[in-house]
């Protein structure tokens, strides 16, 4: 059976949870590819790049949002679902398999995707071939978050936007790192899936969040992103909390 955690532990819990519902907007979870670039991004892109948008990330799509930039965006994932508004966006395929002949249909001046996601770079070649600018980006910690942000904005000419509005949120997350200094840490599973039950490792950018937030996540000695676990391991592993995100 699983413990009840302490006062202290429900403290840090809530203060995780605050720390979630700032940032985990942004932090869409999804498992690890095996393939794709490891650049943060083209250097050759230029703000002139960012007028038809097609975003092939749910982070990136809610990244996009957060710029003030919906008006733009002319094509998304199925699993692009936040904001709301973003369901009324013509569907380009799903994270992991894009539909090439859909894309060059929308036109887009400019493509966005993650580097970990579906075939990365390689499944992408065709569109340089049509001269479509393609950016992959990356954030595995906090303030990668925020340099990925910064990086949008920039390609999109969006940088007044981003000073006014990160400003806060990086205030918010300093305040949750001090308010959990010297807090016992509650061991944390957060579940982004059930069947398999997939959880999120050290060096993915939920566990910075949780290691940020005051919490231990459970599969922080995991190398992975994304790994799978079962029943025995969570119950080993005796949680104090479990988090479940789903998948969009």
């Amino acid at each position: 059976m699983l413990s009840q955690p302490t006062f202290p532990g429900r403290l840090v819990l809530i203060l995780i949870l605050g720390a979630l519902a700032v940032l985990a907007p942004l932090v869409w979870l999804v498992p690890e590819s095996t393939a794709g670039t490891e650049g943060q991004g083209r250097q050759d892109l230029s703000p002139a790049s960012g007028q038809r948008l097609i975003s092939l990330a749910p982070s990136i799509t809610e990244i996009l949002y957060f710029l003030e930039l919906g008006d733009r965006v002319v094509g998304v994932t199925s699993f692009c679902n936040y904001p709301p508004e973003a369901k009324n966006k013509p569907r380009i395929g799903t994270y992991w398999e894009f539909n090439l002949e859909a894309i060059l249909a929308l036109k887009p001046d400019l493509v966005l995707a993650m580097a970990h996601q579906g075939d990365g770079e390689n499944s992408l070649d065709v569109l340089r071939h049509w001269k479509i600018p393609v950016y992959f980006g990356r954030a595995d910690t906090v303030p990668e978050l925020f340099r990925l942000i910064q990086d949008i904005a920039r390609l999109t000419g969006t940088e007044e936007v981003a000073r006014r509005k990160l400003p806060p949120l990086e205030a918010r997350a300093r305040e949750v790192q001090a308010r959990v200094q010297g807090l016992p840490r509650p061991r944390v599973l957060l579940e982004i899936d059930q069947e398999p039950l997939i959880t999120v490792g050290r060096s993915s950018i939920q566990g910075d969040l949780i290691q940020r937030a005051g919490g231990q996540n459970i599969a922080d000695g995991v190398d992975q992103r994304y790994p799978v676990f079962n029943l025995e391991e969570v119950l080993k592993a005796q949680p104090d909390v479990i988090l479940f995100t789903g998948m969009a």
